[in-house]
C-alpha cells in the first residue's frame, strides 16, 4: 500500500508511532513523502492509495475519495505554520505582488478569501519552494506554510504576520481544517480490510504520538530552526481529530468556495469505514 506523508513537522503527531515501530506497519506499506500539493496530485493520479491531502482537494474531487474518519490537520485559533507575511496592512495590498506557495491549495484559497474580505485586490504570483523568492528584499507579501513558515515567523523580517487559522476562527468562531486523510474509492472498495487496518493503525499511531510530543519536539526541532520548546508549543496547538465542530467549519469553508466559483456545490462528506464516521 502506497501511503502519502507530508514532509513537515505537523504530520509527525500522526506518523511518529509508526515511524519508531511502536505501532507495527502493515505488510507491504510504502510511505511516500512530499509537499501537500504534490501528494494531492499523486492521490488523484492513482500514484498513491491513501494520503493526507488538502481539504480543497477533497472538495474538488470528492467523487474519487473517501475520508478516513477522526483524522485531520486543523486548528481552533493559531495554527502557527500557515502564515501570510506582509510589509503593509492587509487592506493596503491592492496592486501589490502577493506571492503564494504552490505547496498548499487550501492555504492559497484561504488567503484570497481573507484579502477579498479586506477589500484588497493584489497581483497574485506563485512560487515553488526552493526558489527562495521570500529572501528578496523587494518582496512585499508572501504566504508560507509548514516548517518554512515557522522559521520566517521568528525572523521578524515582515512587520505584519497573519495566522490564517486565527483569522478564520476570529471571523467564524469555528476551527479550520487544512487537511484530511483520504483513500481512493476504488481501493477502499477493492481492499476494505486493508484500508480499515491502515486507518486503525493511523489512529493508534496518533494516540501513541500524542503521549510523545516532548520526544517528537526534541528529535525534530533542528529541521525547523526552532527550539524544542517552540516545536512542542506548536504541536500542542494543532488539532488532529476530525470532530463535529471541525466538520462544521469545513462545510462553511466549502460553502465559501461555492460562492467564489472554486467548486460547483458543497461536497458530501463520505467516510470509510462508514459506520465509524461521526
Amino acid at each position: 500500500m502506497r501511503i502519502g506523508k507530508v514532509r513537515y513537522l505537523n504530520t509527525k503527531p500522526i506518523y511518529y508511532g509508526l515511524e519508531v515501530g511502536a505501532i507495527p506497519k502493515g505488510e507491504g506499506w510504502i510511505f511516500i513523502e512530499n509537499t501537500p500539493s504534490v501528494l494531492n496530485a499523486m492521490l488523484r493520479n492513482k500514484e498513491l492509495d491513501l494520503s493526507v491531502i488538502s481539504s480543497v482537494e477533497y472538495a474538488q474531487h470528492w467523487k474519487e475519495y473517501y475520508i478516513l474518519p477522526n483524522l485531520c490537520i486543523g486548528s481552533n485559533g493559531d495554527v502557527k505554520s500557515v502564515l501570510f507575511f506582509s510589509k503593509k496592512p492587509l487592506d493596503k495590498l491592492s496592486g501589490v505582488e502577493v506571492w503564494l506557495t504552490k505547496s498548499s491549495l487550501t492555504s492559497k484559497t484561504l488567503v484570497k478569501w481573507i484579502l477579498e474580505e479586506k477589500g484588497a485586490k493584489p497581483i497574485y504570483r506563485e512560487f515553488t519552494l526552493g526558489e527562495e523568492v521570500f529572501l528578496n528584499d523587494h518582496t512585499e507579501a508572501i504566504l508560507l506554510i509548514g516548517d518554512e513558515a515557522l522559521k520566517k515567523r521568528e525572523s521578524g523580517v515582515f512587520p505584519y504576520c497573519t495566522d490564517l487559522g486565527a483569522y478564520w476562527q476570529s471571523k467564524t468562531g469555528l476551527p479550520f481544517v487544512f487537511a484530511l486523510w483520504c483513500v481512493r474509492r476504488e481501493i477502499a472498495l477493492k481492499e476494505p480490510n486493508k484500508i480499515e487496518e491502515a486507518w486503525r493503525k493511523l489512529l493508534a499511531s496518533r494516540e501513541y504520538s500524542a503521549r510523545k510530543l516532548n520526544n517528537i519536539s526534541q528529535t525534530c526541532y533542528r529541521q525547523t530552526g526552532l527550539t524544542s520548546l517552540q516545536c512542542y508549543n506548536y504541536l500542542t496547538g494543532l488539532n488532529f481529530d476530525l470532530t463535529p465542530i471541525h466538520i462544521e467549519g469545513m462545510n462553511l469553508f466549502f460553502s465559501i468556495l461555492v460562492k467564489k466559483g472554486f467548486i460547483p456545490s458543497v461536497p458530501p462528506l463520505e467516510f470509510f469505514p462508514k459506520e465509524e464516521a461521526l
